[in-house]
């Protein structure tokens, strides 16, 4: 991507080089000013969530930042290759300044004749450089012209001359989807590997975007598919984030030593961002090719830094078949380290399917997150905003488990409050029958001992007898229940902390 402004000033000087006899042509001030916001189209390895992902951003992104464009100084003092051309060659700047921008545009507008013309009267080093380290090969293969491209590179233009971000003539073209360039750059000795000062090389930047023939070719060129970037990002992972199922399909395929287990440094996995992203498709390919693969399958219910699942982020987005194919694999249901479960997730996000889903297979909507709060406490927070389908659904749940006392308690008790009371001014005012179970129940020793029976539930709640690929879970006995009371006994007190 080129800057608007900038890259108008050097075509409007291109299409003058066209209309004009003489070979050089000084601006106003006598002097040119180098193309250094040509090509805008750098390398950002930290926009994910990542990166940073925050939790839900894909994020992970190679596309174009102009934020890039102003180099750190300690990116200025880089080497730079010779070039076998019977041109000079010489890694300075032309002392023609105006000459030497002019050489660039017309690369940069695919104007081979004045190419030609720079080169065979004038002279030019073939790879004179601009300000940002721009070869006119750079220009000329980012912008998709092949005529050009071929005519630098049979005249000995270096074809892994980098600018001051790393990049190269290879990554600029595989970037663009030039695949005709690409293909002309590795049959010219290209390195393939080449990567950004951010570690991206031609395979990140075409996986992002989807273009498998340019992958492709960079594969069967001997690419190295298990490449990272400076934050351990793959090919892999941004082809699943992106959705682009034929990229990752190659990678997989590739019968090259992938690695499908790596881990962003913020603990993001390939399957993590398929999930992430909702792109069923991709999951359900991997699941197929590598579903016998006991290391691969580790990744199923691997967590982020944060604590994060790829069925806690299915439950919380709302993929009601992710998380069913999720669940075959026997994916933690119970507290993440995130202190938070499946549950509290869909509930929180209002997805009653995803919700009736994770009550099959034996989550508990008592279980209290890191706030001390149940999935039954979420609900009936969404119930007084106008959502009452997951309570009505839940206390149908727990019918056989709870005391018809012990569930009306649950209904009517204070959600955020930190003892044992309800609000007693609510139930002296109300007439239904529902209440009225509550008008001689006033004592702190009654509503223990409902505290109790709901405790001691959550402790037996049934859950699916196959062994389940766990993480750690924080230490519940850390965290106070929110109905702790100092009068309770220690004995007491540990059961109903338990979750």
């Amino acid at each position: 991507m080129f800057r608007s402004t900038n890259y108008m000033r050097l075509q409007n000087m291109a299409d003058q080089l066209d209309n004009s006899n003489t070979l050089i042509e000084q601006d106003e001030d006598g002097e040119g000013d180098g193309d250094k916001d040509a090509i805008d189209n750098n390398t950002d390895p930290k926009s994910s969530n990542s990166q940073n992902l925050p939790a839900d951003t894909t994020t992970n992104s190679l596309l174009p930042n102009t934020s890039l464009l102003t180099t750190p100084a300690n990116n200025r003092s880089i080497s730079r290759s010779k070039s076998p051309s019977h041109y000079t060659t010489s890694s300075t700047t032309s002392p023609d300044r105006a000459l030497n921008q002019k050489f660039h545009v017309a690369a940069l507008s695919g104007n081979l004749s004045t190419l030609k013309e720079l080169l065979t009267k004038a002279r030019l080093p073939i790879d004179c450089r601009d300000k940002e380290n721009s070869t006119a090969l750079l220009l000329a293969c980012a912008r998709g012209h092949y005529d050009c491209s071929r005519f630098l590179i049979e005249n000995g233009s270096d074809v892994n001359a980098r600018r001051l971000t790393g990049s190269t003539a290879l990554y600029f073209a595989s970037s663009q989807r030039h695949t005709r360039i690409v293909e002309l750059l590795l049959k010219n000795k290209s390195v393939v590997d080449m990567s950004t000062f951010d570690g991206a090389t031609s395979l990140h930047v075409a996986s992002e975007k989807g273009y498998d023939d340019v992958v492709k070719l960079l594969v069967d060129h001997n690419a190295n598919v298990s490449a990272k970037m400076n934050d351990q990002t793959t090919a892999l992972m941004l082809a699943c984030q992106n959705g682009h199922l034929k990229v990752v399909q190659i990678l997989i395929e590739s019968n090259k030593e992938i690695d499908v287990v790596a881990q962003r440094l913020d603990g993001v996995t390939a399957f993590f961002c398929a999930v992430q992203h909702g792109h069923e498709d991709i999951i359900d390919y991997l699941l197929e090719k590598r579903g016998n693969d006991e290391k691969f399958l580790t990744t199923i219910d691997q967590s982020r830094e944060d604590g994060a699942t790829p069925l806690f982020k299915a439950c919380q987005k709302g993929y009601g078949s992710i998380v069913k194919k999720l669940l075959i694999y026997k994916s933690n249901i119970n507290l993440l380290k995130n202190g938070e479960s499946c549950l509290h997730a869909a509930t929180m996000f209002n997805h009653l399917d995803i919700v009736k889903t994770l009550i099959e297979y034996g989550s508990n909507p008592l279980l209290n997150n890191w706030e001390g709060m149940t999935a039954i406490d979420l609900a009936k927070e969404l119930s007084s905003a106008g959502g009452s389908d997951i309570l009505d659904y839940l206390m149908v749940a727990l019918k056989p488990k709870l005391s018809e006392h012990a569930r009306q308690y649950l209904m009517h008790k204070s959600t955020r409050r930190t003892d044992a009371d309800f609000d007693l001014d609510i139930v002296e005012n109300e007439e239904p029958d529902d209440w009225k179970l509550y008008k001689s129940m006033k004592s702190a020793k009654q509503l223990e001992s409902l505290e109790e029976e709901i405790a001691h539930s959550a402790a037996i709640l049934p859950t699916p007898t196959a062994k389940r690929v766990t993480t750690t879970k924080p230490a519940s006995d850390a965290i106070p229940h929110r109905y702790h009371q100092g009068s309770r006994s220690a004995a007491t007190s540990k059961q109903t902390n338990r979750p």
